[in-house]
Protein backbone atom coordinates (compact mmCIF):
# COMPACT_ATOMS: atom_id res chain seq x y z
CA UNK A 1 0.00 0.00 0.00
CA UNK A 2 2.59 2.32 -1.21
CA UNK A 3 -0.35 5.01 -1.96
CA UNK A 4 0.37 6.20 1.61
CA UNK A 5 3.84 8.18 0.34
CA UNK A 6 2.70 8.77 -2.99
CA UNK A 7 3.44 12.93 -4.40
CA UNK A 8 6.74 13.40 -1.98
CA UNK A 9 8.78 14.95 -2.27
CA UNK A 10 9.01 18.47 -4.09
CA UNK A 11 11.70 18.99 -6.08
CA UNK A 12 12.68 22.65 -5.19
CA UNK A 13 15.08 24.45 -3.93
CA UNK A 14 16.38 22.05 -0.88
CA UNK A 15 13.25 21.17 0.69
CA UNK A 16 14.47 17.60 0.73
CA UNK A 17 17.59 18.38 2.44
CA UNK A 18 18.36 18.93 6.21
CA UNK A 19 20.69 22.26 7.19
CA UNK A 20 23.97 20.41 6.37
CA UNK A 21 22.67 18.97 3.25
CA UNK A 22 22.16 15.66 3.78
CA UNK A 23 18.67 14.09 2.45
CA UNK A 24 16.21 14.47 4.84
CA UNK A 25 14.14 12.04 6.67
CA UNK A 26 10.27 12.42 5.98
CA UNK A 27 10.42 12.55 9.92
CA UNK A 28 12.56 15.69 10.45
CA UNK A 29 10.25 17.53 8.06
CA UNK A 30 8.40 20.40 10.45
CA UNK A 31 5.97 22.22 7.60
CA UNK A 32 2.57 20.22 6.43
CA UNK A 33 2.90 20.39 2.66
CA UNK A 34 -1.21 20.52 2.50
CA UNK A 35 -1.32 20.59 -1.45
CA UNK A 36 0.55 16.55 -1.29
CA UNK A 37 -1.59 15.35 1.20
CA UNK A 38 -4.85 16.45 -0.31
CA UNK A 39 -3.24 15.09 -3.86
CA UNK A 40 -2.14 11.55 -2.13
CA UNK A 41 -5.89 11.09 -0.42
CA UNK A 42 -7.91 11.63 -3.91
CA UNK A 43 -5.19 9.70 -5.78
CA UNK A 44 -6.05 6.73 -3.20
CA UNK A 45 -9.42 7.21 -3.82
CA UNK A 46 -9.49 6.17 -7.30
CA UNK A 47 -8.11 2.98 -6.22
CA UNK A 48 -10.51 1.54 -3.82
CA UNK A 49 -12.08 2.90 -0.38
CA UNK A 50 -10.17 0.28 1.71
CA UNK A 51 -6.66 2.17 0.53
CA UNK A 52 -8.38 5.75 1.19
CA UNK A 53 -9.28 5.39 4.04
CA UNK A 54 -5.42 3.49 5.04
CA UNK A 55 -4.22 6.92 3.61
CA UNK A 56 -6.32 9.41 5.30
CA UNK A 57 -5.44 7.54 8.28
CA UNK A 58 -2.20 8.19 8.03
CA UNK A 59 -2.33 11.92 6.87
CA UNK A 60 -4.31 11.69 10.46
CA UNK A 61 -1.18 10.49 12.65
CA UNK A 62 1.16 12.73 10.30
CA UNK A 63 -0.56 16.17 10.96
CA UNK A 64 -2.90 15.74 14.00
CA UNK A 65 -0.43 18.03 15.91
CA UNK A 66 -0.52 20.72 13.46
CA UNK A 67 -1.73 23.69 14.60
CA UNK A 68 -2.87 24.97 10.95
CA UNK A 69 -6.51 25.83 10.94
CA UNK A 70 -6.60 24.55 7.37
CA UNK A 71 -4.93 21.60 7.90
CA UNK A 72 -7.51 21.11 10.73
CA UNK A 73 -9.88 21.73 8.19
CA UNK A 74 -8.22 19.12 5.72
CA UNK A 75 -8.31 16.31 8.62
CA UNK A 76 -11.87 16.56 9.81
CA UNK A 77 -12.79 16.63 6.05
CA UNK A 78 -11.14 13.47 6.26
CA UNK A 79 -12.72 11.79 9.23
CA UNK A 80 -16.05 12.19 7.64
CA UNK A 81 -14.63 10.64 3.87
CA UNK A 82 -13.61 7.68 6.04
CA UNK A 83 -16.73 7.31 7.81
CA UNK A 84 -18.49 7.43 5.07
CA UNK A 85 -16.33 4.47 3.37
CA UNK A 86 -16.37 2.79 6.61
CA UNK A 87 -20.20 2.39 6.52
CA UNK A 88 -20.22 1.88 2.86
CA UNK A 89 -18.57 -1.56 3.31
CA UNK A 90 -19.20 -2.33 6.69
CA UNK A 91 -16.13 -1.81 8.30
CA UNK A 92 -16.35 -0.86 12.10
CA UNK A 93 -13.38 1.49 13.61
CA UNK A 94 -11.84 -1.64 15.25
CA UNK A 95 -10.88 -3.66 12.15
CA UNK A 96 -10.00 -0.09 10.60
CA UNK A 97 -7.66 1.05 13.44
CA UNK A 98 -6.13 -2.64 13.19
CA UNK A 99 -5.52 -2.62 9.73
CA UNK A 100 -4.07 1.15 9.86
CA UNK A 101 -1.73 -0.05 13.15
CA UNK A 102 -0.15 -3.18 10.52
CA UNK A 103 0.55 -0.76 7.29
CA UNK A 104 2.29 1.35 10.15
CA UNK A 105 4.39 -1.26 11.98
CA UNK A 106 5.72 -2.39 8.29
CA UNK A 107 5.79 1.60 7.20
CA UNK A 108 8.13 1.76 10.64
CA UNK A 109 9.85 -1.33 9.93
CA UNK A 110 10.83 -0.62 6.52
CA UNK A 111 12.41 2.99 7.21
CA UNK A 112 13.92 1.13 10.29
CA UNK A 113 15.84 -1.20 7.64
CA UNK A 114 15.90 0.92 4.77
CA UNK A 115 17.97 3.58 7.24
CA UNK A 116 20.03 0.91 8.37
CA UNK A 117 19.20 1.89 11.95
CA UNK A 118 20.23 -1.72 13.52
CA UNK A 119 23.56 -0.69 12.72
CA UNK A 120 23.20 2.36 15.08
CA UNK A 121 21.73 0.26 17.66
CA UNK A 122 21.77 -3.18 18.75
CA UNK A 123 17.99 -2.96 19.37
CA UNK A 124 15.54 -1.24 17.65
CA UNK A 125 11.95 -0.54 18.96
CA UNK A 126 9.18 -0.45 16.61
CA UNK A 127 5.51 0.59 17.88
CA UNK A 128 3.26 -2.59 18.75
CA UNK A 129 0.91 -3.63 16.09
CA UNK A 130 -1.36 -4.39 18.41
CA UNK A 131 -1.77 -4.11 22.17
CA UNK A 132 1.11 -2.66 24.75
CA UNK A 133 4.20 -5.17 23.84
CA UNK A 134 6.78 -3.22 21.30
CA UNK A 135 8.36 -5.51 18.47
CA UNK A 136 12.20 -5.39 18.55
CA UNK A 137 14.21 -5.74 15.84
CA UNK A 138 18.01 -6.85 15.82
CA UNK A 139 20.53 -7.77 13.22
CA UNK A 140 22.24 -10.83 13.97
CA UNK A 141 25.96 -11.75 13.09
CA UNK A 142 25.07 -13.23 10.13
CA UNK A 143 23.22 -10.07 8.29
CA UNK A 144 19.64 -11.46 9.00
CA UNK A 145 17.46 -9.87 11.06
CA UNK A 146 15.03 -11.02 14.17
CA UNK A 147 12.21 -9.69 15.11
CA UNK A 148 10.95 -10.07 19.57
CA UNK A 149 8.33 -11.43 19.51
CA UNK A 150 8.61 -13.23 16.33
CA UNK A 151 5.37 -11.80 14.49
CA UNK A 152 5.04 -14.31 11.27
CA UNK A 153 4.04 -17.84 10.85
CA UNK A 154 7.07 -18.59 8.94
CA UNK A 155 10.35 -19.64 11.19
CA UNK A 156 12.17 -17.51 7.83
CA UNK A 157 10.91 -15.02 5.23
CA UNK A 158 12.81 -13.22 2.59
CA UNK A 159 11.76 -10.19 1.32
CA UNK A 160 13.48 -8.73 -1.69
CA UNK A 161 14.07 -4.87 -2.42
CA UNK A 162 14.81 -2.58 -4.86
CA UNK A 163 16.89 0.62 -3.92
CA UNK A 164 18.93 3.56 -5.28
CA UNK A 165 21.58 4.69 -3.66
CA UNK A 166 23.36 8.16 -3.44
CA UNK A 167 27.00 8.78 -4.37
CA UNK A 168 27.37 11.00 -1.66
CA UNK A 169 26.49 12.61 1.94
CA UNK A 170 25.99 16.10 1.23
CA UNK A 171 24.04 18.57 -1.70
CA UNK A 172 24.38 21.82 -2.76
CA UNK A 173 20.43 21.70 -3.56
CA UNK A 174 17.60 19.09 -4.41
CA UNK A 175 18.70 19.19 -8.01
CA UNK A 176 22.06 18.12 -6.92
CA UNK A 177 20.27 15.05 -4.91
CA UNK A 178 17.90 14.48 -7.81
CA UNK A 179 21.09 14.26 -10.35
CA UNK A 180 22.95 11.55 -8.04
CA UNK A 181 19.73 9.01 -7.91
CA UNK A 182 19.36 7.38 -11.26
CA UNK A 183 15.86 5.52 -11.50
CA UNK A 184 16.99 3.97 -14.38
CA UNK A 185 19.35 1.71 -12.77
CA UNK A 186 18.08 0.72 -9.40
CA UNK A 187 19.94 -2.10 -6.91
CA UNK A 188 18.52 -5.26 -5.52
CA UNK A 189 18.94 -7.15 -1.95
CA UNK A 190 16.83 -8.81 0.11
CA UNK A 191 16.33 -8.91 3.72
CA UNK A 192 15.93 -12.24 5.52
CA UNK A 193 13.97 -12.35 8.48
CA UNK A 194 14.52 -15.50 10.61
CA UNK A 195 12.77 -16.79 14.04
Amino acid sequence: MGEHDNGQPRWNASDNLNSLGAPLDYRDRKEVDLEQAQSVVRSAQYKSSFIAIMVSMHCHKLYSDSQDAKVQSFLSEQATMREGYMKLNSLSSKVISQCYQFLRFCDDLSLALCQDESCNKKVVSIDPILGEEEVKLSRNDDGSYSLDPWIFYEDKLIFPIEYFQTSKKIYKDDEDLKKDIDILRPYRSEFVFVR
